[in-house]
């Protein structure tokens, strides 16, 4: 029987990240580990969880070099040659990161836009974005780190409270980049791909300071 990938232990709280994350950026997010299983995924990626992936060549790049990579046309990338689909990618813009458990690659997350509304809103905050993934890929390692550390099989008080922690300052950093800004409010909530109603209920739930709100 094969050995479960530390992020096979701990796939529900991957689902659920991977899940909070598409829903404040407004992107889709897929989680592999580094036999290239789908441990977790949004969308389109939310079909065959479990399952190894056909294509993981840019995925298998990151894995070997550790490093993040940023591909804005998938299918024409040197990486995507041996690719069934190279040339005829369904995918526009891809955004994949390291996830690194004590120095060693374990798996990859990747940031996906399948259409041009999520592409030119990909783009605009490219800068955010690759700051945000690192972030994702940390809290990730945070959850590996628990269950390796106590091999309790998660703890779902732990994923609750680091995911609202994500999702606040994912807010926070977004209310930051467009300080001093007019329509302050209304930018950050472009930023973040949600409606200003709902920013203003999370600015509210966080306890995030009034003067956000304008």
């Amino acid at each position: 029987m094969a050995i479960e990938s530390l992020l096979q232990q701990i796939q529900p709280a991957v689902q659920k990240t991977a899940q909070a994350i598409a829903e404040v950026i407004g992107l889709e997010v897929e989680v592999a580990d580094s036999n290239f299983i789908r441990i977790a995924g949004t969308g389109k990626y939310s079909e065959n969880c479990g399952e190894i992936m056909n294509a993981g060549f840019v995925y298998n790049h990151v894995l070997k070099t550790g490093k993040m990579i940023m591909i804005e046309h998938p299918g024409f990338h040197i990486l995507c040659q041996p690719c069934p689909n190279y040339k005829n990618c369904p995918e526009h813009t891809e955004l994949a990161a390291p996830i690194i458990f004590n120095n060693t690659p374990v798996g990859v997350i990747g940031l996906v836009s399948f259409d041009e509304e999520q592409t030119k809103h990909f783009m605009e905050n490219k800068e955010w974005m690759v700051q945000f993934i690192c972030k994702m890929a940390e809290l990730i390692e945070s959850n590996i780190a628990e269950v390796a550390g106590e091999k309790s099989g998660g703890n779902d008080k732990y994923d609750e409270l680091n995911l609202a922690d994500l999702e606040r300052r994912t807010i926070k950093k977004a209310l930051e980049e467009v300080e001093g800004e007019v329509r302050r409010a209304e930018k950050a909530a472009k930023m973040l791909g949600i409606s200003r109603a709902t920013l203003y209920r999370k600015i509210q739930e966080y306890s995030l300071i009034d003067k956000y709100q304008k």
